[in-house]
């Protein structure tokens, strides 16, 4: 499925220029309540990267063709207009937009992909992903369940950026890994589209790709992502970050 099926509906906003405090992906929850990981059975995004390895061993997808095609594929199952898929993103978005990232290869990865389950897959270059739209880990089939969570680690290759990509800025302070930073991209496009409609959907048009570096910068920003503190990082940690 491409991205030009699923295009942007939604009324543009002021977003020409860079906002001091727009809305974030995820909020540290109040002292007193019941912390995320409590919730029994909670509505996430399903990202499964394919974990293909070369004969030396290293994940054969490099980190700029990963994240190109993780923003691809979120992007278009944010836009689905499968009925079902609708009505799954309507429920996640109106909750903690939560998404978990895991990795399969081999046959394992054929199986996932030949769910038979809502998902939209994409390969940029050297990587493919599957997006599924929203699941609880009560529904997930049990090769989803048992695809492995911690491990991922993708090596930059040096590859320019596509000319019309969007720069996401991620907290290297913070030293989060492949998986992590992926959620956290994942977060910071889904704000992108919310929050800068006009701009979003240029950047839909002209393919969804990005440009992923190192530091948050200082000054206004169009996007922050402060993440819940499911893992790896303290609640209300600022992880990522677009500035126009």
């Amino acid at each position: 499925m491409s991205i030009a099926e699923n295009p942007l509906t939604k009324t543009p906003n002021a977003c020409a220029a860079p906002v001091p405090a727009p809305s974030t992906a995820t909020m540290s929850h109040a002292p007193g309540a019941p912390h995320p990981h409590d919730e029994v059975d909670p509505l996430a995004l399903v990202i499964v990267v394919n974990g293909a390895k070369t004969p030396e061993g290293h994940l054969q997808a490099s980190a700029e063709d990963l994240y190109d095609s993780v923003a691809r594929a979120i992007t278009a199952m944010l836009h689905d207009a499968r009925p079902e898929c609708v009505a799954r993103v309507r429920a996640w978005t109106d909750d903690r937009i939560r998404k978990i990232v895991k990795r399969a290869r081999n046959r394992a990865w054929q199986q996932i992909d030949a769910l038979a389950l809502p998902h939209v897959t994409v390969t940029v270059g050297s990587a493919t992903v599957a997006v599924f739209a929203p699941l609880r880990p009560s529904e997930y089939p049990s090769v989803l369940r048992s695809a492995q969570v911690a491990g991922l680690q993708a090596d930059a290759t040096g590859r320019p950026p596509h000319p019309d990509a969007i720069t996401v800025h991620v907290n290297d302070a913070l030293h989060m890994s492949t998986g992590k930073t992926i959620a956290q991209l994942g977060h910071a496009v889904q704000i992108f589209g919310d929050e800068c409609p006009v701009e979003a959907a240029a950047w839909i048009a002209a393919g969804c790709a990005v440009n992923v570096v190192p530091g948050i910068p200082t000054g206004p920003l169009a996007v922050r992502v402060e993440d819940a503190g499911f893992t790896e990082v303290p609640p209300g940690s600022l992880t990522a970050a677009i500035s126009l």
